[in-house]
C-alpha cells in the first residue's frame, strides 16, 4: 500500500463525517459542489459531515459495536487517478 493512503476507522457517525469531510476538501469540493453530483442537498452533505447521526446510522454503528467490529474507511486514491 502506498505510503499517502488515508484511513481511519469510524465508531461513530462523527467519525464517519470527519472522514467525508477530510476528503470532499482534499478533492477541492464544496459541500454544494458534492451535493450537487450526488443529487443531495449541500444541508444533507453538512449534515453528514457534522456526525449528524439518523436512527439508521445510530443503531448500526451500536450494532457492530456490540459485535466487536470496526468499520475502516480507507480512501481510494486521488482525483488524479
Amino acid at each position: 500500500m502506498p505510503d499517502t493512503e488515508r484511513w481511519t476507522t469510524a465508531r461513530s457517525a462523527r467519525d464517519l463525517g470527519r472522514f467525508v469531510s477530510q476528503a470532499r476538501r482534499r478533492r477541492g469540493l464544496s459541500q454544494a459542489a458534492l451535493a450537487d453530483e450526488l443529487g443531495l442537498t449541500r444541508q444533507y452533505v453538512s449534515e453528514v459531515e457534522s456526525g449528524a447521526g439518523n436512527l439508521y446510522i445510530t443503531r448500526l454503528f451500536e450494532i457492530l459495536d456490540d459485535l466487536d467490529v470496526d468499520v475502516r474507511l480507507v480512501e481510494r486514491g486521488g482525483s488524479d487517478d
